[in-house]
């Protein structure tokens, strides 16, 4: 800062003057946008005073209130966060379209394969495939690729079977070798997937190699200021295991009034604070829960919870989808959180209820919100997965292009014509949360969020030997898309 001085100290001697060393440091003192301001002041009154030829720091103190700018305090700046307009926008999606029988499920998979069929066409090795019901037709030995819905899986010894329907017909795929039976071990029951294989028998295929949906390598968009959104979950408010210690200090930092500057001025950029389910414990989730819990209604609940939020920055808009403790369906998907249970939280213009899953633009960024309960099911009994390391889970959905697969384990599907769980469009953010653990890493440029949580460790969780990650939060930046892990338990 000195170097920066030195022109506005010239001056003072070229009007011949001299600065005395405790002046000089009262000037450094000072932010340099004010130096010149207070430099000039001075000079002026000491033109009206001939005898004074030293400018020392009693004299800079000393001058009248009229002076006062000379000891001037850092203007208080709002937030960077809080001059940069909202740019918020929910993507559209389908209507629901519910059917209370037997038809809704089925409507449901052949949705789900004739929307998957048109993605997996989409890739270059796939565009060759024939209709199954074509495929099952051909002579044995015939090469060829076919799509189909996986309906069961079954290993024996070294070889894996796979049930393979479409809307007309049906076979078995054997998959044999190590590495492609490995690979198959990751299929997921209701999968829709391509087969490279041949005709072996008039009821068996041979797949040589199993292709996933999956998503093509793009260039991400990415917004053309430097705003931030904070991406949690499972806050969990009435649970006694809520750390609502951790989430006043994370509503410190979001105030600027915690962590040092660099971290304070990181708060500043963020415009939105994403909220990926969980936002309370609930009500009957699970046996005995009126033990574990501080706000026995549902409705006390989630009036705590939007006292909480109600504290966030004012420039600060909110965005929150259902998970399955909240009050919803536990069906998928699920709509947004009604008004009937928490009315406060729809008052509030900042918040934005949503349903889950939602996909949403933030400044041109799309990101795709899901609770993650599905996740259960894949790091329960899918080999190479486990709930210490969700972010794979996460990946593979992606992979699959659904954000809930399976059918008939611990994710209730709703019965409906259209499959809405299905990934039309590549997001540039994936997020789910659920598992309370905090991880993130990219797969072909799309960014994937595993949240953490604001609860501790639960007697369930604990016999599952799952270590959440409480008070970490991430903030993601919308323009150069860097991820930063925020350990509130470790901010000064």
């Amino acid at each position: 800062m000195t170097q920066e001085l030195l022109p506005i100290l010239s001056r003072v001697v070229e009007r011949g003057y001299q600065l005395t060393p405790d002046a000089f440091t009262h000037l450094q003192a000072i932010p340099l946008e004010h130096v010149k301001a207070v430099v000039e002041r001075a000079l002026q009154v000491a033109e009206g005073r001939p005898e004074l030829f030293v400018i020392d720091q009693e004299f800079l103190l000393s001058l009248s209130k009229a002076s006062e700018p000379m000891r001037v305090v850092r203007e208080a700046r709002p937030p960077l966060a809080a001059r940069i307009e909202s740019r918020l926008e929910v993507m559209p999606v389908d209507e629901p379209a519910p059917e209370g029988d037997l038809n809704g499920f089925i409507d449901l998979f052949n949705s789900r394969f004739a929307q998957l069929e048109i993605i997996l066409k989409r890739r270059v090795d796939v565009r060759d495939a024939i209709p199954l019901s074509q495929a099952v037709k051909l002579p044995v030995k015939s090469k060829f690729k076919t799509i189909g819905l996986v309906s069961g899986k079954r290993a024996r010894s070294n070889r894996l079977f796979l049930e393979l329907e479409s809307p007309e017909t049906s076979i078995t795929v054997m998959v044999s070798g190590a590495e492609a039976v490995e690979k198959g071990m990751e299929i997921l029951n209701d999968q829709v997937i391509c087969i490279d294989g041949l005709k072996y028998k008039d009821d068996l295929l041979i797949a040589n190699d199993l292709i996933w949906p999956d998503v093509p390598i793009r260039d991400s968009r990415r917004a053309d200021e430097p705003v931030c959104a904070v991406i949690i979950g499972d806050v969990h408010v009435g649970s006694k295991y809520f750390r609502e210690d951790l989430f006043e200090r994370f509503i410190k930092w979001m105030n600027m009034d915690l962590g040092p500057q660099a971290s304070r001025e990181l708060a500043s950029r963020v415009k939105y604070v994403v909220i990926a389910g969980d936002l309370v414990d609930g009500i009957g989730i699970y046996p005995d829960q009126l033990h574990e819990l501080t706000f026995t209604t549902q409705d006390a609940q989630y009036e705590e919870a939007a006292r909480l939020l109600a504290q966030l920055p004012e420039h600060v808009e909110v965005v929150i989808i259902p998970g399955n403790h909240d009050a919803v369906r536990r069906s998928l998907p699920q709509p947004p959180i009604p008004e009937s249970y928490a009315p406060s939280l729809h008052k509030d213009e900042r918040v934005h209820m949503l349903p889950n899953p939602s996909t949403i633009s933030l400044h041109g960024v799309k990101m795709l919100l899901a609770h993650g309960k599905a996740l259960d099911d894949i790091l329960s009994s899918t080999p190479g997965h486990d709930f210490h390391n969700p972010i794979k889970a996460v990946e593979l959905l992606l992979r699959c292009n659904h954000v809930a697969p399976i059918y008939g384990q611990s994710t209730p599907l709703a019965p409906e014509k259209i499959d809405r769980l299905v990934i039309r469009e590549i997001p540039d953010v994936f997020v789910m949360g659920h598992i309370h653990i905090f991880e993130h890493r990219k797969y072909k440029n799309v960014t994937l969020v595993s949240t953490g949580s604001f609860q501790d460790q639960t007697p369930f969780q604990r016999r599952m030997k799952i270590d959440p990650t409480p008070g970490v939060v991430s903030v993601f930046n919308l323009m150069n898309y860097q991820n930063i892990p925020l350990d509130l338990e470790r901010l000064d």
